[in-house]
């Protein structure tokens, strides 16, 4: 695994863990929650996760 790679697994996890921790979160809330994150970390995984993807498929061939 490429140092990407093992990035973007690390990265995943840790998102998994912050939305679990965000969702007991809201249900603590009363009003409308807006999810302001999602839009800087949805983009850097998109992103990691094809660099990994091209990294492994360029390697497999």
């Amino acid at each position: 695994m490429t140092k990407t790679q093992i990035a973007t697994v690390v990265l995943l996890v840790t998102y998994l863990i912050w939305e679990v921790v965000v969702q007991l979160w809201a249900r603590t809330e009363e009003g409308p929650i807006i999810r302001v994150d999602l839009l800087i970390i949805y983009p850097v995984l998109v992103i990691l996760i094809i660099i990994s993807l091209y990294q492994r498929i360029r390697n497999k061939l």
